[in-house]
């Protein structure tokens, strides 16, 4: 797993009272899996034209919710113990496997965060309250993670209220074909949210069935009407 060395460890800061903060194993610290020591992350960017969104929510009761949206529409995957929902899959989507898996961005797209955190040399603890700027450039010092993930210069802030940290950048960086330009907004917590509710009805949503033949694709079956997210946290698993 690539290291992420160069960021400060990200320590936990004070949380109110009766609120839980995400855990943040110490072997995720200064890697790419560092954003799911989060409670939620949510950003927006701009991209070469194309926007992207993408949201990651670890709730209280260790369950998980990804979210990435673009042109094409929005794709969720939520996910508890021994069970995982999904929604707005297509058919090659539904394998999630190898490179067919719609979320397996969030190993890397989720580093966002960590970006502005590098070029604003502050872990989340050292913010100050209000805007803090954000700057990197080839002629600063040094920040080597920048560097290594090609690009080349960052403009823009880190707001901190409360468990919440706010931030907006603009970065130029290196691609094969050229310069890639982009701006991202967004913010992300420590604390956890409250899980979903029992009575949400999972109209919608689908759930994965091993493939039966070579071709893995379309392996996804409409959760039944009637359904909700407590008959799955109960045990309940769709025929295949």
């Amino acid at each position: 797993m690539l290291r992420i060395s160069q960021l400060a460890v990200l320590t936990a800061v004070s949380t109110a009272a009766g609120a839980a903060s995400a855990p943040c194993p110490e072997e995720s610290r200064g890697t790419l899996d560092e954003w799911k020591c989060y409670g939620e992350v949510e950003y927006a960017s701009r991209m070469e034209g194309e926007d992207f969104g993408a949201r990651f929510m670890l709730f209280e009761n260790g369950e998980r919710l990804y979210e990435k949206r673009d042109s094409a529409g929005t794709k969720m995957r939520l996910m508890g113990r021994g069970w995982q929902l999904y929604r707005g899959l297509e058919r090659e989507d539904s394998t999630v496997v190898g490179r067919h898996d719609p979320f397996i961005f969030f190993e890397f797209a989720l580093i966002t965060p960590l970006v502005a955190l590098a070029a604003s040399g502050q872990p989340p603890s050292g913010l100050a309250q209000g805007p803090t700027p954000v700057a990197y450039t080839v002629d600063s010092a040094p920040i080597a993670l920048l560097r290594e993930i090609g690009i080349r210069s960052v403009k823009g802030r880190i707001e901190k209220h409360g468990e919440r940290y706010t931030f907006a950048a603009d970065s130029v960086g290196n691609v094969p074909t050229g310069l890639l330009a982009m701006s991202v907004q967004g913010h992300w917590t420590t604390q956890m949210p409250q899980p979903l509710p029992d009575s949400m009805p999972l109209a919608g949503w689908r759930y994965h069935c091993a493939p039966t033949s070579v071709d893995v694709r379309n392996n996804h079956r409409p959760v039944p009407p009637d359904t909700t997210l407590e008959h799955v946290r109960k045990g309940w698993r769709g025929p295949c």
